[in-house]
């Protein structure tokens, strides 16, 4: 059987289904059917999250390179790509599994050896430095009192303090928002996948996906700051993870893969009309928090990154080819551990060039920004080869069937 990857994890592998509409009957499932163009998927995601933080966001009061920042104004939306493929990687497993009978537990298991391990050690690096004592100052700035409180980011709900802050707090553990949202979602999901037939699972996911563009628009109206709580509340951003798990739906329908496959001029002109409303958010120059991207923005690439998903896995296509690279895979498959670290790395490497160097404040950020991610990659990579797969492989040892 195969793993429960998450957005950030290894290898990932489609196991398409033979049968499941009755959600009483044991599934029956092909081998699985490993898809490394969506390691190279997950490494695009990573790539435009590093270039917002590191390059993209560069003050500067030069024309040409504002000209050649512009492009770059909606990479933070690599997140987003990671919701979709987070949906549709885990939904699909739950799809795989809603019949086993320690579908629960070993769904819960296998998730908390991927994310806790990590997690919490990045959490006791970044707690340390409110400890009360100087030797941490200098390079990881200075000791301060929390702003958010520390039980929040042990138990995923840090983004519910961040509405009540109307921003991130520290930028340090600013990443950790998204994966605040993901937990939340995965704890209600694997209920609904388990208990509901298909056909009303499909209702439900629509509802999801219509009915979220709608609570952007009313919620900044509900509560202080609202626009920024559209951007990091999980409600707000169910429509990304649910298409994902639309996704996940319909590859296992062996009726839609067909249909699909001899019509792919259907996704390229879905995404086509996508990327025309993306380039028009780009143009305008809207960030996350504007009524434009909160209402139907988030949607409209929500929906772009689906459509490419789809089109990966339903047929070959040139993205399909570009995606293997190995590189890319590369970068995906440690894709977890550089999200976590490289706010905190990139900082610290801001921090060391302006108190040694005379860099400008632009010079500084770009270059900054560009060691940090390396120094975020490197660690990254060491983690990955001698922490994180050594626990993938134990959380492996809990199988859904009985072999």
């Amino acid at each position: 059987m195969t793993s429960a990857p998450t957005a950030f994890s290894g290898p990932i592998a489609l196991t398409p289904q033979i049968a499941w509409k009755n959600p009483v009957r044991k599934v029956i499932a092909r081998p699985a059917e490993r898809i490394p163009a969506l390691d190279g998927l997950r490494g695009i995601a990573i790539l435009m999250v590093l270039l917002r933080h590191s390059i993209a966001g560069t003050p500067t009061n030069s024309p040409v390179w504002t000209r050649v920042l512009e492009p770059l104004r909606l990479t933070w939306s690599g997140v987003d790509l990671f919701f979709v493929l987070s949906g549709f990687l885990i939904g699909g497993i739950l799809l795989d599994a809603r019949c086993s009978p320690r579908y629960f537990q070993t769904f819960y298991i296998r998730r908390a050896f991927r994310i806790l391990p990590v997690y919490f050690v990045f959490m006791a690096v970044y707690l340390g430095r409110h400890l009360p004592t100087s030797s941490l100052k200098g390079a990881f700035g200075e000791t301060s009192h929390l702003q958010l409180p520390w039980l929040s980011f042990f138990t995923f709900t840090q983004n519910f303090w961040m509405v009540t802050l109307g921003w991130f707090g520290p930028m340090t553990t600013a990443p950790t928002w998204s994966l605040a949202v993901e937990e939340q979602f995965y704890l209600t999901v694997p209920i609904i996948i388990r208990r509901l037939r298909t056909s009303t699972l499909y209702a439900v996911i629509v509802g999801v996906i219509v009915f979220t563009p709608i609570l952007r628009a009313v919620f900044p109206r509900l509560i202080a700051h609202g626009e920024f709580a559209c951007y990091v509340l999980m409600p707000c951003r169910a429509d990304a993870l649910s298409l994902g798990v639309l996704a996940a739906l319909l590859v296992r329908n062996p009726s839609f893969r067909s249909w699909i496959s001899t019509r792919l001029w259907l996704l390229n002109l879905l995404s086509g009309i996508c990327f025309l409303g993306i380039a028009y958010l780009t143009y305008w120059a809207w960030d996350q928090y504007s009524p434009p991207m909160s209402t139907w923005g988030l949607s409209c690439l929500a929906l772009f990154y689906t459509c490419i998903l789809l089109s990966v896995v339903c047929g070959t296509s040139i993205a399909e080819r570009l995606l293997r690279n190995p590189c890319l895979m590369r970068l995906g498959t440690v894709a977890y551990c550089t999200y976590l670290v490289h706010s905190i790395l990139i900082q610290a490497a801001r921090r060391v060039l302006e108190m040694h160097t005379s860099l400008s404040t632009g010079q500084n950020w770009a270059i900054g920004g560009v060691l940090g991610v390396c120094a975020a990659f490197v660690v990254a990579s060491c983690s990955w080869r001698f922490f994180e797969k050594t626990l993938l492989a134990y959380g492996h040892k809990y199988q859904y069937w009985s072999s």
